[in-house]
């Protein structure tokens, strides 16, 4: 299997998964924080859907400088505009690896803010990195869900709220 056809692979199966997340989302308590440390449950919500769209920044570019695109979420309002907003980032995703060849995996990729380096790594560990960003984000949309007694998605196998797996 081509590298490009393994990241394509674990784009689709995250997808599938973050797809339950997104149709169990609370819109009317998008400012739930568990804690003041914490970030609002919106701002979770927004960040899993645009881990998405990494995968074609990577593959077409070569660094994101903070600086230059400050971070601006999408205003989203529904279940459904949140589904076509992650379905279209995904769709990029999945055809900017179809259109890349392997050789680009290797090339260098810069997340930064100025003259601040946060992560300077291959294209390939980027996209990685993003896939793990989402796991790690989503699992805390679970705890959300848990706290506000929002029944929580199967991730990769059964939950209190569905203790039969469906695959």
């Amino acid at each position: 299997m081509t590298r490009k056809k393994q990241l394509q692979a674990q784009l689709a199966a995250e997808a599938e998964t973050t797809r339950k997340f997104i149709e169990a989302f609370p819109f009317d308590k998008k400012d739930y924080q568990v804690h003041e440390k914490s970030m609002k449950l919106n701002d979770i919500f927004m960040h899993v859907l645009d881990l998405a769209s990494w995968v074609e920044m990577a593959v077409t570019t070569y660094e994101l400088d903070f600086e230059k695109v400050p971070y601006e979420p999408k205003q989203l309002n529904s279940v459904e505009e949140a589904m076509t907003y992650f379905n279209e980032c995904v769709a990029k995703g999945m055809n900017a690896l179809e259109n890349a060849n392997d050789s680009v995996f290797d090339e260098r990729w810069v997340l930064r803010s100025g003259d601040q380096i946060y992560s300077n790594s291959t294209k390939e560990e980027i996209i990685r990195v993003a896939h793990n960003q989402t796991v790690h984000h989503r699992a805390q949309l679970g705890v959300n869900y848990r706290m506000l007694d929002i029944p929580v998605p199967q991730s990769y196998g059964p939950t209190a709220d569905y203790p039969e797996f469906q695959s």
